[in-house]
């Protein structure tokens, strides 16, 4: 904070020196740059005097001469240095409007207050962490977990090597929703410890949230082929199936967890009224599990692509033998690259006509200024190569050619 105080000290003493020197120079300058002109006009006047007079077209060439001379010494202007003096404070009251626009307008719009915030939060890391980790007596709110978040995100930018805190932060912003933030801290904690188990499901669960289905389910599914009793894993493996709306198989994965846990547990009883509310849902809707491949498509825009506020990104399949109606298609509003998304049936346009009704396919991704994925107007597209329906893949699609 000290820092920003003196570099807006800095920048208002500059602005000031704007003001300030133009009204302290600028008079002095106007006269004696005038001077100077009338003072080379005379002289220019006076060699063509001369001339004309050496050429014999001018009688009176001395009395011309006292007539050049008078009328310089009536244009000269008097340099008054009494009254410059005096005349010197009239830029303090600029110079004090512009102190004080500046700071009131920093109070009034500026981030102050925020930043007197997070100092403050980055200060209470020690009471933060004991009323939300440790006090099982604390009401902990939602501010609570918001602040000991900044206040920690604050200790790892300043020491960031350090593998609990990562896998904290990564758990924190799970628990807040925010899975790209979880994310990036789940990976930094992978890249800190030999033994990433213990963040392995955590970051799975991120990669789920932030579309990257296929990648999170290999990851659970290994963990749990070396310890299939890791409940965790079986709960983030469930949360994933309810994600794909996948209810059947959220099902089974819930029941796995009850035949491996006690049931005293407080969690028992909330798995089963999930698995009861899910097993309502099938029988009120006569909801089929989606079937058929899935696509995880990680989308990229190159540089040149121009930034349009209305924007919308459209990722969709087509037949690869011909045909450019999507058969299954994701649209995002404002999309931020790169992103991954999955693309399965669960995304058909008519749900009779899929993915699984066709041998091969091509995976397209649109920037369409205008929102309508038919409009090519200032649209830039990407394709993939020709991709067979049999099996799930993982691919990536690189937006770099104008429409």
């Amino acid at each position: 904070m000290t820092l920003f105080w003196i570099a807006s000290g800095l920048l208002t003493l500059l602005l000031a020196l704007v003001i300030i020197l133009p009204l302290t120079r600028g008079r002095a300058e106007s006269s004696h740059s005038r001077n100077q002109l009338n003072t080379r006009l005379y002289r220019q006047r006076l060699q063509e005097l001369e001339q004309d007079r050496d050429q014999g077209l001018l009688d009176e060439g001395e009395s011309a001469a006292q007539e050049l001379q008078k009328s310089l010494l009536d244009d000269v202007v008097a340099e008054t240095p009494q009254q410059y003096r005096h005349g010197i404070w009239l830029w303090l009251p600029a110079v004090l409007i512009v102190v004080a626009v500046a700071y009131a307008g920093y109070w009034q719009l500026g981030a102050y207050r925020h930043v007197v915030e997070w100092q403050d939060n980055a200060a209470r890391l020690g009471e933060l962490s004991n009323k939300v980790l440790i006090d099982p007596d604390a009401e902990v709110t939602e501010q609570d977990m918001k602040d000991l978040i900044q206040s920690l995100r604050t200790k790892l930018h300043q020491s960031g090597d350090d593998f609990r805190g990562w896998l904290l932060l990564g758990r924190l912003t799970l628990e807040m929703g925010d899975g790209e933030t979880a994310r990036d801290a789940l990976e930094k904690a992978l890249k800190l410890t030999d033994t990433p188990n213990a963040v392995i499901v955590p970051y799975a669960e991120a990669l789920t949230m932030t579309g990257e289905a296929l990648r999170a389910e290999n990851m659970i599914k290994q963990v749990l082929a070396q310890d299939p009793n890791n409940l965790e894993a079986w709960s983030v493996f469930a949360f994933m199936a309810v994600q794909q709306d996948n209810l059947t198989a959220a099902i089974a994965r819930w029941q796995q967890i009850l035949q491996r846990m006690s049931p005293d547990n407080p969690r028992y009883a909330m798995i089963e009224r999930s698995v009861a509310f899910a097993e309502r849902r099938l029988t009120e809707t006569d909801n089929a599990p989606v079937t058929g491949p899935r696509f995880e498509v990680e989308v990229n825009a190159a540089s040149a692509v121009p930034y349009h506020p209305g924007a919308v990104l459209f990722v969709y399949a087509v037949d690869a033998k011909g045909g450019e109606m999507p058969l299954v298609a994701r649209r995002i509003e404002q999309p931020s690259f790169p992103l991954t998304i999955t693309l399965s049936n669960a995304d058909a346009m008519v749900a009779s006509n899929n993915l699984s009704g066709r041998d091969s396919v091509v995976i397209k991704a649109r920037i369409a200024p205008s929102g309508n994925v038919t409009d090519a107007t200032d649209a830039w597209e990407g394709r993939s190569g020709v991709l067979g329906t049999e099996e799930d893949s993982q691919l990536s699609i690189f937006i770099d050619t104008p429409l």
